[in-house]
């Protein structure tokens, strides 16, 4: 048995993107769920392989199909060396993750095609579409997704709240109560309950050995569970916030989600069996999806770990470890060229601001768990107005994150995205402002809101390496391509991030000026003598 060089090249596909996910799979929470995909794709691999069973003199796909699929091979190993420069840079654009992976796919099924025709390829299907379950959505996908779901929650915990006699009110996805705020974000904003749900119930259905109909309908009981789990859960939290304050809230946050969480696992797998026990004694024909795993598969089946390889000679051979080189060398290039570059990429420093704490205003650096786990700051401060000494509501923050690799998710949570969460909306065109603070200039983002108690003023500044980032704001890419050309000619690959922000409300008609906005930001930071 020779190992051909093609599956050479869909090993190393898989590897890259494994890695390349690593660092959203270990700092995300909505994508901690990546890190279980790979080992149950394996898995699934492994029964497919054995249910097919062995036969010998299977041959590859011949005739023009063999020769699109070598063709999308060779085509596709021209952008491995692209696509890895781009996904170095602190852009962090998802799309680059899928990029990768729907390849991978392709190469997968390509290989399993030219050295196994359509048997090898039915092995191969599913596990390899199973992989995608584990890629971070892109922003505009997981905001038109989240956002609905988080409002539409939030509307039915009041409506709920209301039926049970408890005062409740709705301001955007936050829950006022009389005693407490219940934000509906992060780990309730159902992002990560349908994930949960796409995740168990393909793994469900794959393990029953569903047929593509009752698949269907595993995954639409799934979501269905998801949505209504989530649900379950704001209201316990809300119930919890009426019972106990926000020290409730907060102790039953995590367990509300285990037990949402373990109800989907049960319910799921009760009708993936209920699914099972309608199916059983029907003859489910093989697919593409599904491959059966009854009598006859030994006749038909073919052994993905027998007969790998066409001659390394051959033309096709020839043409698999050319692929495998230029593969190779496009991404040992690619990181070569970083090296090289790298003595020009800008320098990180420490932080440049910090919370004056003076001015009416109160540094907390009692910080939320749940904040910090999404964030993962190496430094975190609130800002909270000073009420008779005692610290009122938040109207700003710091964080700063040291250079690391895979520090992008921080990139994403920005006014745009955030603050519509929590019912406000942006009011007017986004400016940029330059803030003198300790005699140095600072430029600061104007996001002009809209909340539940009128118009605000929000100067929100973001600094890559200690220089202003330039943020396209309402988009899914988080640093301005503009920039693109600029990180891969230095070899910028790491960097230092600061974010300070501060809330300044007022009343309609009477827009704070840009010397009251540099006033008001210089009460609530002060500049570091060692930053920049």
């Amino acid at each position: 048995m020779k190992l051909h060089p093609l599956w050479l090249l869909v090993a190393g596909w898989w590897a890259w993107l494994v890695w390349a996910c690593a660092g959203e799979w270990t700092s995300s929470a909505d994508y901690g769920h990546g890190w279980l995909v790979l080992p149950l794709a394996v898995y699934f691999l492994w029964k497919r392989a054995e249910s097919a069973g062995p036969r010998e003199g299977v041959s590859g796909a011949a005739g023009w199909s063999g020769a699109a699929a070598l063709a999308f091979v060779a085509l596709s190993v021209m952008f491995v060396g692209p696509l890895e420069i781009v996904r170095q840079t602190p852009i962090h654009w998802r799309p680059i993750l899928w990029a990768i992976g729907l390849l991978a796919v392709g190469n997968t099924l390509a290989a399993a095609w030219l050295t196994g025709g359509a048997k090898r390829l039915r092995v191969f299907l599913f596990p390899s579409l199973f992989m995608l379950v584990g890629l971070p959505w892109p922003p505009f996908v997981e905001g038109s997704v989240s956002f609905p779901l988080m409002q539409a929650v939030t509307g039915w915990s009041v409506g709920l709240l209301h039926m049970l006699g408890y005062p409740a009110t709705g301001a955007g996805t936050t829950i006022a109560l009389p005693n407490c705020t219940v934000g509906v974000e992060g780990a309730c904003s159902g992002l990560r309950s349908l994930q949960a749900a796409l995740m168990v119930g393909l793994e469900a259905g794959e393990i029953a050995r569903l047929g593509s109909w009752a698949r269907a309908a595993l995954l639409a009981v799934a979501f269905a569970m998801a949505v209504a789990g989530n649900q379950a859960r704001v209201l316990l939290l809300a119930l919890a916030g009426i019972g106990g304050g926000s020290a409730a809230v907060e102790q039953m946050h995590d367990v509300a989600g285990t037990m949402v969480l373990a109800v989907l696992l049960a319910g799921v797998g009760l009708a993936a069996w209920g699914f099972g026990k309608a199916e059983s004694g029907k003859r489910r024909p093989e697919s593409l999806v599904a491959v059966a795993s009854g009598e006859g598969n030994a006749e038909v089946g073919v052994s993905v770990f027998q007969h790998f390889s066409i001659s390394v000679f051959s033309f096709r051979g020839g043409l698999s470890w050319l692929a495998l080189g230029i593969a190779v060398f496009g991404f040992v290039g690619a990181h070569g060229w970083f090296l090289w570059r790298a003595s020009l990429a800008p320098r990180a420093v420490p932080p440049m601001l910090a919370p004056s704490g003076g001015g009416g205003f109160v540094v907390d650096e009692n910080v939320p768990e749940a904040i910090l786990g999404v964030l993962r700051p190496d430094r975190a401060s609130y800002i909270r107005e000073s009420v008779g000494g005692a610290a009122a509501r938040v109207i700003g923050y710091h964080f700063y994150w040291a250079p690391r690799e895979g520090n992008a998710n921080q990139l994403y949570h920005r006014p745009d995205a955030c603050m519509p969460g929590a019912g406000w909306r942006i009011d007017g065109p986004v400016t940029r402002e330059t803030i003198r603070l300790g005699g140095r200039d600072f430029t600061f983002n104007v996001f002009p809101f809209r909340g539940p108690a009128g118009p605000a003023l929000m100067l929100w500044g973001a600094f890559l390496n200690g220089e202003p980032a330039d943020i396209e704001f309402n988009t899914d890419v988080y640093l301005n391509t503009a920039n693109l050309w600029q990180f891969i000619r230095t070899g910028t690959r790491t960097h230092s991030y600061e974010v300070a922000a501060c809330i300044l409300p007022y009343a309609d008609g009477h827009r704070p000026t840009r010397s009251e906005l540099e006033a008001y930001a210089a009460r609530v930071f002060s500049a570091l003598a060692g930053g920049g």
